[in-house]
């Protein structure tokens, strides 16, 4: 599942294992914008979420995404592969 508020949500009880994909602000404002998006709105909504590094104290792997989806592919079918 792709839940963006996973943790705000309190979700975590649901699942097995929890990964976070992790990419820097700029690198997240520029894919935003690329489908269309406003960054008034992508700030306002960044500015509502639960910063990373509190985030990330729940999740199982952290995958940071500031490169290609290709690689990001990559680093998430390691993980899977662990589990198979």
């Amino acid at each position: 599942f792709e839940i963006p508020l996973l943790v705000e949500s309190k979700l975590l009880k649901h699942f097995d294992v929890v990964i976070f994909i992790k990419s820097k602000k700029g690198a997240r404002l520029k894919r935003y914008m690329s489908k269309k998006g406003n960054a008034n709105l992508f700030h306002l909504l960044d500015s509502q979420q639960m910063k990373d590094s509190i985030k990330m104290k729940f999740c199982d792997y952290i995958v940071v995404n500031n490169s290609s989806l290709n690689v990001l592919k990559r680093n998430l079918l390691n993980i899977i592969k662990f589990y198979e």
